[in-house]
């Protein structure tokens, strides 16, 4: 049985110890109830994105294979691939074709891929941010049906579907997507908190991208975003480059809900880990700056438009952490521990425990640079890469 010895991310603290696996699973969690070992390495769990549309130059439509070796190279090591709105119809289709190339992945060298997540399309068009309007839909159960396929998500791979709870026929389809088996999170919306709150109470379980699509926390009607902070229903996902949520809302965040509540995602495109300056995505020009991916305005001399993130989920516990926006265990339960639970996946991934799929990352020094990835107990090539 191999084994490593190091920091390892238990319960909540860093205790010197060493990891077993065999067979794909942990088979020894021993600490010896003592935090230090500074020289040692961190050793944690392998990192969970609930909401990344690429990376490494790939994304899940032209490329789900390379995105997923090249999250698995990156730390992270289960991900929902995330979907850009389409017409119902097609969307479906997409979906279909995209999970027969997952089912098709072998373990080891790449990250899972533990459903899809749809970003629309029955979101509001007046929060649609980044997404493209003229591909959003008005919320219906023909059109869902059309996405989800003849029973539900389960076929196509669906796990997640953000939609606006304020829309017309949007309440209907939160519990026709909970009766199927997938995720709501409630985002690119305008809804007050008590739209938000009959959602939750029908079965919405997350917030997507906590602050950005959705207005502003105010002092008379503090909307999604304040329920999201406020009420222990919904796991809030919030992206940490520290260009899309500010530190000081970022620390705020987590005084409200704590590490528990919040979901670290990297909301990536494909230009992430890729080093360039420009790509090209679903139509558009991205130019890649201080973390973050932007467009250009459709306005001569118009400001860029904020996009997704050019940073993983390791680039971004790197930055939370350097900064002082929170500490390295709150970074990584975010990352970690948290999204597990709020896929209903704890007893699988997210945490060092006997038992649990075998995934997990070896980090060294205060940079925190990734040593080693494993998945499934086998190496994944993570290597010297920061």
């Amino acid at each position: 049985m191999p084994t490593l010895r190091g920091r390892l991310l238990v319960d909540g603290k860093l205790l010197t110890g060493t990891l077993g696996w065999e067979r794909g699973r942990i088979t020894r969690v021993d600490t010896v109830g003592e935090i230090g070992g500074a020289d040692l390495p961190v050793i944690a769990p392998g990192l969970v994105d609930l909401h990344v549309h690429g990376h490494g130059g790939f994304d899940p439509v032209e490329d789900v294979r390379g995105m997923a070796e090249s999250l698995a190279r990156a730390g992270t090591t289960a991900f929902q691939p995330t979907l850009f709105p389409e017409a119902p119809e097609r969307l479906g289709a997409t979906c279909e074709r995209v999970w027969k190339r997952v089912d098709e992945l072998p373990q080891g060298a790449f990250a899972r891929v533990v459903g899809l997540h749809l970003e629309g399309p029955f979101v509001n068009r007046l929060a649609a941010g980044a997404l493209p309007v003229h591909d959003l839909a008005e919320p219906s159960v023909a059109g869902l049906r059309a996405i989800l396929g003849p029973a539900t998500g389960a076929g196509r791979g669906v796990r997640t579907m953000t939609l606006a709870p304020e829309l017309t026929g949007a309440a209907e389809l939160v519990g026709e997507l909970a009766r199927s088996g997938v995720r709501v999170s409630l985002g690119h919306s305008r809804a007050t908190a008590e739209e938000a709150r009959r959602a939750a109470r029908s079965g919405a379980c997350g917030a997507t991208h906590l602050f950005n699509a959705m207005p502003p926390v105010h002092h008379r009607e503090v909307g999604l975003a304040g329920f999201a902070l406020t009420d222990a229903a919904l796991f809030a996902e919030i992206i940490g480059d520290l260009v899309h949520v500010g530190p000081e809302m970022f620390e705020l965040a987590l005084r409200a809900r704590g590490p528990d509540g919040l979901c670290l995602v990297s909301d990536a495109l494909r230009g992430a880990g890729t080093g360039c300056e420009r790509f090209h995505s679903h139509g558009r020009d991205h130019l890649l700056r201080g973390g973050a991916a932007y467009y250009p305005s459709k306005e001569a001399g118009g400001a860029p438009q904020l996009a997704g993130s050019a940073m993983s989920q390791l680039e971004m516990v790197r930055l939370l952490v350097s900064r002082g926006v929170v500490g390295l265990i709150e970074a990584l339960t975010m990352a970690t521990a948290t999204p597990a639970r709020a896929l209903g996946l704890e007893k699988e991934l997210g945490a060092l425990r006997i038992g649990l799929a075998a995934d997990f990352l070896v980090l060294r020094g205060k940079e925190l640079t990734l040593e080693a990835v494993y998945v499934a107990g086998e190496r994944a090539g993570g290597g010297a890469r920061h």
